[in-house]
């Protein structure tokens, strides 16, 4: 890592920590509202922002951030058809818009609908979407019954920014191709990465300058971070399992921020969602973004509930996998304290020993210690000072038999500590032409967000 910030501040790309920081920071712990937005600290680079990604993914970051080129033509091509997008659905209510982004999200369904004769009969549409949700078959038999028109134009728009997008891609090598398709269905890591562009290229010069040394730095980052993140989430599990009020508080605290911001609270997820990749299924796409109307990003909405930090195990036991994401603890801080005053005081107790003790904001605990300062110590602008980002491997080093917890069976980081969790939980800035961040490269946690535009 030394040797990344060193190559980083004195070669003539002029990646400098400032420059990376001014840039990156601002979309990574921040909320939908400007002013609330923290200021950055000294050692937040963004490589800090794309280390908690598992392997994969950042490689396909750091080979797409050497193509600006394309990622400002993707970036032109999201705005044309999100305008397009809201141009069809804005003369309807909130209910009906919800239908054709919940239907955006399975574009291959979609297309099928639009290109089946006008005036098919339920039983037929429903074969369609069979593999769907009994809601988004109900709300996918109305779109096509109601709105086929819409439909059809909805399809037309998709196919164009598809196309549009093989094009762009076409003349580059194949790892570099397959890189951008995998991050086409990331959209809240294109997101940054097209919404930061300046800094995107950046980072892709100094990839191309010294691969090798970039790569194994961020991967030494990486476990950096896993290994204190896992240290911060014991200590926020054992805050939480020593109070049974506020374990139990924080269950309703959960069914509350759903509600309050129309997640279908029925979700009892699998618990094998945490150690999977389902998280990065069937996302709001790329070229329209997610619903305007919700208040921190979400661009995968089959896991509203990661949000929480806890889920339902077996026999129903409350299972605590990671730190509350931003979007919920912002809710938490605005309206739910004085409902829940067990669970408010175990976050002051974990905020004030991890700021007075440890001095660490982390991947894991950035987006609920963000909202937490607001909360607690308002007046602190000192506080960012005293606050560091984690940035050096060397702070944290592993133990010998130290093994990385979110290393699923397949191997790859599944990352219920960063790429799946963190995602959305670390927020997403001021919703920019294509939405922004749902989290990591995130937008988190995870709930989309902003007002519309």
């Amino acid at each position: 890592m030394k040797a990344l910030i060193h190559f980083i501040s004195t070669k003539t790309t002029l990646l400098t920590l400032g420059l990376l920081v001014a840039g990156w920071q601002s979309t990574f712990a921040q909320t939908t509202e400007a002013e609330q937005q923290p200021a950055p600290t000294d050692n937040q680079t963004i490589v800090s922002a794309i280390a908690p990604y598992r392997d994969d993914v950042r490689r396909s970051i750091l080979l797409a951030s050497e193509q600006p080129q394309i990622l400002s033509g993707l970036s032109q091509q999201r705005a044309t058809s999100q305008q397009a997008f809201e141009t069809i659905i804005q003369p309807y209510g909130q209910n009906k818009q919800a239908w054709f982004y919940n239907l955006s999200r399975y574009p291959d369904i979609l297309h099928a609908l639009a290109t089946m004769p006008k005036g098919a009969d339920e039983s037929s549409v429903k074969a369609l979407t069979k593999n769907l949700t009994a809601d988004l078959q109900e709300s996918a038999w109305k779109v096509y019954r109601h709105h086929y028109d819409d439909l059809v134009q909805l399809d037309n728009i998709n196919q164009q920014a598809q196309q549009s997008f093989d094009n762009l891609i076409s003349s580059l090598d194949v790892p570099t191709q397959d890189a951008f398709r995998q991050l086409i269905d990331m959209p809240d890591v294109l997101t940054q990465l097209t919404d930061q562009l300046d800094k995107t290229t950046q980072l892709g010069e100094a990839y191309r300058a010294n691969p090798d040394q970039v790569t194994k730095d961020l991967t030494a980052l990486h476990d950096s971070l896993a290994v204190q993140n896992q240290q911060e989430l014991a200590d926020y599990q054992r805050e939480i399992n020593n109070d049974p009020q506020a374990k139990q508080e924080l269950q309703q605290a959960g069914q509350a921020y759903a509600q309050a911001n129309g997640y279908n609270t029925g979700i009892n997820p699998d618990p094998g969602w945490v150690n999977t990749s389902y998280y990065y299924q069937n996302p709001y796409p790329y070229w329209f973004g997610y619903p305007y109307w919700y208040t921190s990003a979400l661009w995968y909405p089959s896991a509203w509930w990661y949000g929480t930090g806890f889920y339902y195990g077996l026999g129903g036991n409350m299972v605590l996998f990671g730190m509350p994401s931003l979007g919920f603890s912002n809710w938490f801080f605005r309206s739910g304290y004085a409902t829940y005053p067990h669970l408010y005081n175990r976050f002051n107790t974990y905020y004030t020993q991890n700021i007075g003790q440890h001095h660490i904001l982390t991947a894991g605990n950035t987006g609920f210690m963000s909202a937490a300062r607001r909360a607690f110590n308002p007046a602190a602008g000192s506080a960012n000072a005293r606050a560091n980002w984690l940035t050096n491997p060397r702070q944290y080093t592993r133990p010998g038999n130290w093994t990385n917890t979110a290393r699923g069976a397949t191997g790859r980081y599944l990352d219920a500590n960063a790429g799946a969790y963190h995602t959305q939980s670390w927020g997403g800035g001021a919703r920019m032409s294509g939405g922004s961040f749902g989290g990591g490269f995130h937008g988190g946690g995870f709930h989309g967000g902003g007002g519309r535009r």
